[in-house]
């Protein structure tokens, strides 16, 4: 990983921990770009983007595969901090969609082999409900908190760990990362 964006996640933790904008711990990000580098992940769709920490470290990686990602925030202050942050990682493989995310879903046309969820807890399962259409077989789906909002995604948990589509594992890693791959 480029110094320069080492520098920026640090100063991004640091900032989070600050302002209270809720970021992915490092150990998870760490383990997402690890994720997208060996599946050679290419088209990522991220749902909640928060300050843009989780997007760049998704980025970083999948710039690396000549791929890109496409993210849904709703917070108008949140979009501006995320787009200024992409702009000091040099990042243009990014496309911003400033929306709710469940109305902003249904209208994807394209495919995507990596999925991370890190919003309203009790709607991501509307969420990868809606995203399934454009989810190819293999891709990974990746959920933050499932460890601390065990309850709030309980419908979400359920769903993924007793669904014959995909195979499902909780990391126990940050707040908890819930791990699933679409195999049908």
């Amino acid at each position: 990983m480029r110094p320069s964006i080492q520098k920026l996640l640090s100063e991004l933790e640091t900032f989070g921990k600050t302002n209270f904008t809720f970021n992915i711990p490092a150990a998870t990000g760490k383990f997402m770009y690890n994720l997208v580098l060996i599946s050679k992940a290419k088209n990522i769709l991220e749902v909640g983007m928060s300050n843009g920490y989780s997007t760049i470290w998704l980025a970083e990686a999948v710039k690396k595969n000549k791929g890109k990602v496409i993210t849904i925030e709703k917070s108008d202050y949140k979009v501006k901090m995320a787009k200024e942050n992409f702009q000091r990682a040099n990042l243009k493989n990014i496309k911003i969609i400033h929306g709710d995310a469940l109305k902003e879903i249904p209208k994807l046309k394209e495919k995507y082999d990596f999925m991370f969820i890190d919003a309203i807890k009790r709607d991501y399962i509307k969420y990868l409900s809606l995203a399934e259409k454009n989810l190819k077989k293999g891709s990974i789906i990746t959920a933050d908190n499932a460890i601390k909002f065990k309850e709030k995604m309980k419908h979400y948990l359920n769903y993924l760990q007793n669904n014959k589509n995909y195979s499902s594992v909780l990391v126990p890693i940050g707040t908890g990362l819930e791990f699933s791959v679409k195999i049908k």
